[in-house]
């Protein structure tokens, strides 16, 4: 059980960020918070951040703390002031974010294949600074 003040913690998120997916192509995030039980995530093709091409939600909700993206849901199950760590509830992965500094956010994922091998990738992302 989590209380909104931990949920709170997940503000290290917020911000414009740029990272490189597995097949090697940039995008862009930006992670907001529009209201106290709400921190919302939208993923844009250019560093003009419009037209957002995908997003998620992540939500506290009595005592949870869930992040949904499309048909897929997972739990927190660790939040501290630099990290988030959310397991699956109808999803094939499990994830952390971690802060790495005020510049820096890393996205590490965890899987098994089909034959029970583990797999994982970190995505690193660098805070975009806006100018003007």
């Amino acid at each position: 059980m989590f209380s909104l003040d931990d949920f709170g913690k997940l503000q290290f998120l917020e911000g414009r960020w740029k990272g490189q997916s597995a097949d090697g192509k940039d995008f862009y995030e930006e992670y907001d918070r529009p209201d106290q039980r709400t921190f919302r995530s939208r993923r844009f093709n250019s560093e003009a951040f419009t037209d957002h091409s995908d997003g998620s939600t992540i939500s506290f909700l009595d005592g949870e703390v869930l992040s949904t993206w499309g048909e897929f849901t997972w739990r927190a199950s660790e939040i501290g002031a630099a990290h988030a760590s959310f397991a699956p509830v109808q999803a094939a992965t499990q994830f952390t974010w971690r802060r790495i500094d005020d510049r820096t956010l890393e996205a590490h994922q965890r899987w098994s294949t089909d034959g029970g091998e583990e797999q994982q990738h970190t995505i690193r992302m660098t805070k975009v600074i806006q100018i003007g």
